[in-house]
C-alpha cells in the first residue's frame, strides 16, 4: 500500500491522474487498428486465397469489413456498459477495473496473431476489448461521484472524459513509428501498448481506493473538502439504491443523454477516421498522417483545461447560463466548424477545421456533464456511464454511417455529407437543451434522505445557483 503523504490534501488530484492513463490505456488498445489499417496493407508476405480462386493480401480488408471490425468494440461496449455499471455499484471499481484492464491488455497483445489467424477470431478480441473498454464509463463516474468534491466537479469530468484524445496523441504517432521501422513493424505497437498498459494497472491497483475515507493518504482536511455540501447518501456508497426508473424518466436527464449521443459520435467519427481522412482524401503521407492526427486530438487539451477551470470557479454568472455558455462552444461553434471541414477548399485549412472541432467540443466538461452531475448528484456515476455509454452505440454508429455514405475511403462528397449533417444537427441540438438545462437536484435524489448540510456553510462556497 502506498502513503503518498507528500501529497497532503492533493491525493485525489494524484488518484485522478493515474486513473486518467489507465483510463486512456484501454482505449489506445482499442484504437490502435484504427492507424495500422494504413501500414497492415504494405504486408505482402500474407495472402489469401478468395472463393473465386484469387488471392488478395490478408490485410487488405473491404469497406464492410473494416466496418466489422470497428463495430464490433462497439457492440461488446453496448452489451457490456450496464452489468458493468450494476458491477460496479455492488462491489466499487478497484477490483473489477483492475481485472478488466489486464483483459485488455492479455486481448491487444493476441490482436496480431488473430489478425494473421482467422478474421472472425479477429472480430472475438475486438468484441472482448469492447467489454474492457464499458469499464471505463462507469469508473469515471464512479471517481467523480466518491472524490470530486461539487466545486471541482468539472475539472474532474473534463480532465477524465478526455482520456479518448490523449489515447490517440500516444498511440497514432507510435504506431506510425512502428509501421515505418523494419525492425519492429506494425505488430509491435500492440505489444508496446499491452505491456505498457499492465504497468499503468497494477499501479492503479496499488493506489485506488473506492472510498477516500478508507484512504490514511487523505487528509482531514482533504476529505472534508470532498464531502463539502454532500448528503451522507451522496458519501456513503454502500447505501445507495439507485433509482434507475426515476432518472430515466427525468427530462433534463434524457437530453443530456441525447446531447452526449450527438456530441460523442461526431468527435468519436472524428478520431477514428481523421487518419484515413488524411492520407487517402488529403493526400498526406504515413509519418506526417500520424503527426496531424496527434495534433488534432492534443489541440484541444489546453483549452479543455480552461474550460474546466473556469466552468468550477467563474462567479460572475449563475450555473445554468454557465452550462449554456460552455454548450454553446461545445455545439454551436463545433457544428459549425465541422461544416466547414466540407466546403474549406484548402486541405491546410481543413485540419485547421479538425482541430477547431476538438478545441470547441472540450467545452463539453461545463455543459451537458456537468447539467447532469448536478441533477444526478450521487447518482452521478451512473448518469455519467451512461453518457459514456453513447461512446459505444457511437463506436457501432460512426462505421455505419460511413459505410452507407462514403463508397471508399477517397469518397470526397460521402465525406462532405457527413461533415455538413453533422454540423447541421449540433447546432440544433444546443436549443433543445436550452429548453430543460438546470442546475437543481432532482427529486429523485431526495428518495431516501434529504439534504442535511449548514446552509450558511454550503452557501459560502457552493457554486451560484
Amino acid at each position: 500500500q502506498f502513503h503518498l503523504q507528500m501529497f497532503a490534501n492533493r491525493f485525489r488530484f494524484v488518484l485522478c491522474v493515474i486513473s486518467f492513463f489507465s483510463l486512456a490505456s484501454i482505449a489506445s488498445n482499442q484504437t490502435i487498428i484504427n492507424f495500422t489499417f494504413i501500414c497492415m496493407t504494405k504486408d505482402q508476405n500474407d495472402t489469401i486465397t478468395k472463393a473465386d480462386g484469387s488471392s488478395r493480401q490478408r490485410f487488405d480488408y473491404s469497406a464492410t469489413e473494416k466496418s466489422m471490425i470497428l463495430s464490433s468494440i462497439g457492440i461488446g461496449t453496448t452489451l457490456a456498459t450496464f452489468p458493468i455499471t450494476h458491477l460496479f455499484a455492488k462491489v466499487g471499481a478497484r477490483h473489477p477495473f483492475f481485472l478488466f484492464g489486464l483483459l485488455s491488455c492479455a486481448v491487444t497483445a493476441l490482436i496480431p496473431w488473430a489478425a494473421r489467424t482467422n478474421f472472425w477470431l479477429l472480430l472475438f478480441f475486438r468484441f472482448l476489448q469492447g467489454i474492457a473498454y464499458a469499464s471505463d464509463f462507469t469508473t469515471i463516474g464512479k471517481i467523480c461521484v466518491e472524490w470530486a468534491p461539487l466545486r471541482e466537479i468539472s475539472f474532474f469530468i473534463g480532465f477524465l472524459t478526455v482520456f479518448n484524445f490523449w489515447s490517440s496523441v500516444i498511440t497514432n504517432p507510435l504506431s506510425a513509428w512502428f509501421c515505418e521501422n523494419e525492425t519492429f513493424g506494425w505488430e509491435w505497437s500492440f505489444y508496446a501498448h499491452a505491456l505498457g498498459g499492465t504497468i499503468i494497472f497494477t499501479i492503479w491497483w496499488l493506489v485506488y481506493r473506492d472510498d477516500p475515507r478508507e484512504y490514511p493518504a487523505v487528509s482531514e482536511k482533504e476529505l472534508n473538502r470532498i464531502h463539502k455540501c454532500k448528503s451522507d447518501d451522496h458519501k456513503d456508497a454502500k447505501k445507495r439504491d439507485v433509482p434507475y426508473w426515476e432518472i430515466i424518466k427525468n427530462k433534463t436527464i434524457l437530453v443530456c443523454w441525447i446531447s452526449a449521443f450527438l456530441e460523442i459520435t461526431s468527435t468519436i467519427l472524428l478520431i477514428t477516421y481523421a487518419p484515413i481522412y488524411f492520407n487517402k482524401v488529403l493526400k498526406f503521407d504515413v509519418a506526417t498522417t500520424g503527426i496531424l492526427a496527434s495534433v488534432v486530438s492534443f489541440s484541444q487539451l489546453p483549452i479543455k483545461c480552461l474550460f474546466c477551470i473556469t466552468s468550477d470557479r467563474l462567479n460572475c454568472m449563475s450555473e445554468r447560463r454557465k452550462m449554456l455558455f460552455y454548450n454553446f462552444f461545445c455545439f454551436v461553434l463545433c457544428g459549425t466548424f465541422y461544416a466547414a471541414i466540407a466546403v474549406v477548399p484548402w486541405r491546410e485549412m481543413v485540419v485547421v477545421c479538425f482541430c477547431l472541432v476538438s478545441i470547441t467540443s472540450s467545452a463539453n466538461c461545463g455543459s451537458f456533464y456537468k447539467c447532469a452531475s448536478f441533477v444526478a448528484r450521487q447518482h452521478a456515476h451512473f448518469v455519467i456511464s451512461a453518457i459514456q455509454f453513447s461512446k459505444c452505440i457511437s463506436l457501432f454508429a460512426a462505421p455505419v454511417i460511413t459505410a452507407v455514405l462514403v463508397a471508399d475511403d477517397e469518397d470526397t462528397k460521402g465525406w462532405n455529407t457527413i461533415f455538413l449533417g453533422f454540423g447541421a444537427i449540433l447546432i440544433l441540438a444546443h436549443f433543445a437543451f436550452w429548453a430543460v438545462v438546470t442546475a437543481e437536484p432532482a427529486e429523485f435524489t431526495k428518495n431516501r434522505s434529504e439534504i442535511d448540510l449548514d446552509t450558511n456553510e454550503c452557501n459560502s462556497t457552493k457554486m451560484q445557483m
